[in-house]
């Protein structure tokens, strides 16, 4: 039987906000959530949120006019006739109708957190529990103060599963984050220097991911990467925070996940796994390790939720790359055919590294970098160490964007052509000068550094029948 009852409704929302409604009926029923009235579809309630740049009250109109069925606000706008729930603060009582969320959901919950791979991990983990019933996952990257009360206030009550990304910039943000979310299986990507900017070591890092442990519930299981040099710190502060079991996943030997060997190819790779004692062999349609890698920690949290990873581990053949995390693109650009691997979501050393090897049997021809950032004191050091990789694999030319990356450029061998390109527009102009038939095009960088830009510029371009239009870069906690 098909459960038909709404996400909320305004009597729902006022008993969870302890809100007074204006302009509106109890059983008004409610589809989504937003903060962004670009974004509303018909039926959402709109969170008129105090922003940085523009108080969401201005927006009323306009997400009345897209189809919100209500919006929550701290002023009623007597002007317009759109149902309106006055609360004294949107952004504690968007925290509140998330607490609400949580309580009321019966199913599994995960909440993955990580240095890198949170984004990658989510979708995959979400395709693959979606062979086993409902699932429900945070959007893009909606990992922070607001990402988390958003997917949790969304969270439909039947649903079978959620999948909760958490992030962070400070030590307390994701231990705030897990007190909302309650995760019953904690998932930890790996630790990597990311964050530098905000700790003084590595080791901090590690204490503050380790923070998710702090509200899990019910199975209270976590996954954990055995390859991970602070893999033991984080299996004791599972324990210690009531973790009933912890699995692990890597190409450690003794990892119960275990992944065996990777053989890459056109289509992305193929997968061989030891899963708990079980041998499989599954594709992905991705190319990197890193991937890899983060695959087997999905298929450990499926385990942990008592269903089949092998059947898990099929169903990832048709989970699609996802944008702007290695995506391969091809097609016609200024009269040449070229091929560009887009992995401009996002940079930091970790993923870099990760990136080039990925890269190693068939280089690129040319480069595009921009910045890695939130690296703090560590930003020369970590630019520097990408010359030695780079130059492994030759490329005919590097385009290098922001003052860090440019500073790099003068460690890389003589014989490829490096330029400093001042803003994304010289650089696009530089690939267009550079371009010939046959290219492969590597972009990667962090989102706020504008890698992507240079992504949209040659996909807008690029006619190809089978080229993807990604959306632009989205802001997100690391």
């Amino acid at each position: 039987m098909i459960d038909t009852r709404p996400l909320w409704t305004i009597a729902d929302i006022c008993d969870a906000t302890n809100g007074q409604t204006h302009h509106g009926t109890a059983d008004t029923a409610i589809t989504g959530i937003s903060i962004d009235s670009r974004d509303i579809k018909t039926g959402d309630l709109f969170v008129a949120l105090p922003g940085t740049v523009s108080d969401g009250h201005k927006f009323l109109a306009a997400a009345h006019a897209a189809g919100a069925g209500a919006a929550l606000v701290t002023a009623i706008n007597h002007q317009l006739d759109l149902p309106q729930i006055c609360v004294t603060d949107c952004l504690n009582a968007l925290r509140q109708l998330a607490v609400a969320g949580r309580a009321r959901f019966r199913g599994i919950q995960f909440g993955i957190t990580g240095s890198v791979g949170k984004t990658g991990s989510k979708d995959m983990l979400r395709h693959a529990l979606s062979q086993f019933g409902r699932c429900h996952a945070s959007q893009r990257s909606f990992n922070n103060h607001i990402g988390v009360p958003i997917s949790l206030a969304s969270l439909p009550q039947q649903a079978d599963f959620a999948v909760q990304e958490m992030g962070m910039n400070a030590a307390g943000e994701i231990a705030d984050l897990t007190r909302l979310t309650r995760p019953n299986i904690a998932f930890i990507t790996r630790i990597a220097d990311s964050h530098s900017a905000f700790f003084d070591s590595t080791a901090d890092i590690a204490a503050a991911k380790a923070e998710i442990f702090q509200a899990i519930e019910g199975p209270s299981i976590a996954v954990l990467n055995r390859d991970d040099a602070f893999y033991e710190t984080l299996h004791g502060a599972a324990i210690a925070a009531g973790a009933k079991q912890v699995i692990d996943f890597g190409h450690h030997p003794d990892a119960a996940f275990r992944l065996a060997s990777i053989e890459h190819h056109d289509a992305g790779m193929t997968i061989k796994a030891d899963l708990a004692g079980t041998d499989c062999v599954f594709e992905l349609q991705m190319h990197g390790g890193h991937l890899a890698d983060n695959a087997m920690g999905v298929l450990a949290c499926v385990a942990a939720a008592g269903l089949p990873a092998d059947k898990a581990a099929a169903a990832l053949a048709d989970c699609q790359p996802l944008i702007g995390r290695g995506q391969r693109h091809s097609g016609i650009y200024n009269n040449c055919q070229i091929s560009m691997i887009d992995d401009s979501y996002n940079a930091s050393p970790a993923s870099m590294a990760a990136a080039f090897s990925s890269l190693a049997a068939t280089p690129p021809h040319i480069m595009v970098l921009s910045e890695m950032r939130e690296l703090g004191s560590a930003t020369a050091t970590a630019h520097a160490a990408l010359a030695a990789q780079i130059n492994q694999l030759a490329p005919r030319m590097v385009i290098a964007i922001g003052p860090a990356m440019h500073d790099m450029l003068g460690a890389l061998d003589p014989s490829i052509i490096c330029v400093a390109a001042s803003d994304i527009d010289a650089a696009v102009a530089e690939l267009n000068h550079a371009i010939t038939t046959g290219d492969r095009i590597f972009i990667k960088g962090s989102n706020g550094s504008g890698a992507w830009r240079v992504r949209d510029a040659l996909c807008a371009a690029m006619t190809s029948d089978t080229s993807q239009r990604p959306e632009k870069g989205a802001s997100h906690a690391a």
